[in-house]
């Protein structure tokens, strides 16, 4: 029986086959020269076939690919545009060599490919690329996605776990938990964590929830894509009845079959909630002995919105009577206030407020909260943060808990705060921070509403040889003085500020015209220049101001600046004075 002879492919069917292919081959002869050229690598770097062929070097080559591995054999190839001969020199070392390179196209645009070059049998080399860039970038953008994953289940404070179902084991855990819904930690799996790595025992579901735990695992092998399998149980790893885990698992991965294979899920340690909540309602007669002697104000009402029970802290708060309040309205006391009813602000808040409810209802939120103000009967005034939760009353309907707490103290500390971070200590002006603010307050208002304002910039003269004969705590009372006198000039909406040593600030809203912007110039000069008595003796002091005014073309540092320019004009004009921009 006969053979039949192999018929090999014309040197010619090969390069066809090549350009067909879309493959990206360089050849080179024995000197380094390009002999030979495919379109794909052609289409690669961006240039025509014909000027490819006969070069000695390749321009397109910008070195290895940054972060990749570099082959010693690959020494020669390391610098950009390579010649031919470099890639000689490196295959003579090598049967292969392989990286990946930078390319630059003729175009500008930067690629990476993975490039292997092998010997040829006349002492040529064939030098094939094939463009990674795509994939390269897809690696880098999943390293970046795990970094980030990576820190967020660091900073988790819950347990991230993640098990295997066929083989009922936890297989990690981002804190080393030695057991989760009765499955043992695979100590012999890689990232099983510290307790299981130890050899920690595994805590014991309690007998009364073992049934809870199967049906959550039964549920999981049987879940749908994107179904959570919430549970509840107990751990005995303590005294008493051991500690409450609350765990959401959702399947990760699938068999070819569609069978669930992984899940990964986070667990929550709720035994201090679940102990307070059943220590609350664990007796009627305990709650309403807490409620009742609670330290904090507290009342129940029902869903239709009406105070069905209150204790004696709320009426000691509120200044009013428990026969005054049951049967009340509860809004009255839990809602928030703003002062214009039917404003949009007042909307806004009392959908706010109408949202938090929604919350509670749906289960979305456990607790609520809000601030408001109480007027009392007494004429004084304070403020409590409403703590709102859902509950059950005795007869198991839904029911509304709220706590109201006396944060009087709190709020006025950080109003003095906030004053102090705005105001200067020794003349309770506004500083320079408040200033700018009202200075690009009605920077905003002139823009939008027409208009004009202005600055001025007021400069005490000869402040310097106050403090230095009378002592500094004259300069003080000094200080304090003029801060009063221009409190006294101050129009509806204008604003005084010191803004540094002898020197003030006036933000003026509504200046319609030059004119307009003279009067207060001219007040201002004229109420500063009298004399002060400070106790030692009575000086005679005076400024010198610098007024700028704009219908809101100028940003407000402009307008700032050009006031301050104004009053170094007028010290020049002798002081006592003033000068406009």
């Amino acid at each position: 029986m006969g053979t039949t002879p192999i018929a090999h492919p014309h040197p010619a069917q090969l390069v066809d086959a090549l350009g067909v292919s879309g493959a990206c081959l360089l050849l080179l002869d024995a000197d380094g020269v390009v002999a030979h050229v495919t379109p794909g690598l052609a289409r690669l770097v961006g240039e025509e076939p014909a000027d490819l062929l006969g070069a000695r070097r390749l321009p397109w080559w910008l070195g290895p690919a940054v972060g990749g591995p570099v082959p010693p054999a690959a020494a020669t190839l390391t610098g950009p545009a390579p010649t031919g001969a470099d890639v000689l020199r490196a295959v003579r070392t090598a049967p292969a060599v392989e990286l990946d390179v930078d390319l630059a196209r003729s175009d500008g645009q930067l690629l990476v490919a993975a490039a292997r070059a092998c010997p040829t049998p006349d002492g040529g080399a064939v030098l094939l690329l094939h463009d990674v860039t795509a994939d390269r970038a897809a690696r880098q953008q999943l390293r970046t996605v795990l970094g980030r994953q990576e820190a967020v289940i660091s900073a988790s404070p819950d347990t991230i776990y993640r098990v295997h179902l066929p083989q009922g084991l936890l297989e990690w855990t981002n804190d080393g938990t030695p057991s989760l819904l009765g499955l043992s930690a695979d100590a012999a799996g890689p990232g099983a964590g510290s307790a299981a790595g130890s050899g920690a025992a595994a805590p014991a579901v309690h007998p009364d929830d073992r049934a809870s735990v199967r049906r959550a695992l039964e549920a999981l092998r049987a879940s749908a894509p994107g179904e959570v399998v919430e549970c509840t149980y107990r751990l005995l790893d303590g005294p008493g009845d051991g500690r409450w885990i609350h765990t959401r698992s959702v399947v990760s991965d699938r068999s070819a079959a569609g069978r669930p294979v992984r899940a990964v899920g986070i667990a929550q340690d709720l035994t201090e909630t679940i102990t307070t909540m059943d220590a609350l309602a664990g007796s009627e007669r305990r709650f309403h002995e807490i409620f009742a002697r609670g330290p904090v104000g507290m009342l129940l009402f029902g869903l239709e919105g009406f105070i069905s029970e209150v204790n004696d802290a709320l009426c000691a708060l509120l200044q009013r009577d428990a026969v005054e309040l049951v049967g009340s309205s509860a809004a009255d006391v839990v809602d928030p206030v703003v002062g214009d009813r039917g404003s949009t602000r007042d909307r806004q808040v009392r959908q706010e407020a109408a949202d938090q409810v929604e919350q509670l209802l749906s289960g979305a939120a456990e607790v609520v909260q809000r601030e408001r103000r109480y007027e009392r009967p007494d004429g004084s005034a304070v403020w409590a943060q409403v703590s709102l939760s859902l509950t059950s009353t005795s007869t198991g309907e839904p029911a509304f808990l709220a706590f109201v707490e006396d944060v009087t103290a709190r709020k006025r500390e950080a109003e003095q705060l906030e004053h102090a971070a705005l105001h200067d200590a020794l003349t309770g002006l506004p500083n320079r921070v408040r200033a700018e603010e009202r200075l690009r307050a009605a920077h905003a208002r002139t823009r939008r509403l027409g208009g004009g304002h202005a600055v001025l910039f007021v400069d005490l003269d000869h402040f310097k040889d106050v403090n230095d004969t009378l002592g500094h705590a004259a300069g003080d009372a000094l200080l304090r003085e003029v801060a009063d006198r221009l409190r006294g000039l101050l129009r509806a909406g204008d604003t005084a500020a010191r803004i540094g040593g002898d020197e003030f600030v006036l933000v003026c809203e509504d200046v319609a015209d030059a004119r307009a912007l003279s009067a207060i110039a001219e007040r201002v000069c004229e109420r500063i220049t009298i004399p002060v008595d400070l106790g030692v003796r009575t000086v005679v002091v005076s400024a010198s101001v610098g007024a700028a005014r704009t219908d809101g073309e100028l940003e407000p540092a402009e307008l700032l600046r050009r006031a301050d320019t104004a009053m170094y004009r007028a010290k020049a004009a002798g002081r006592a004075c003033w000068r406009a921009s």
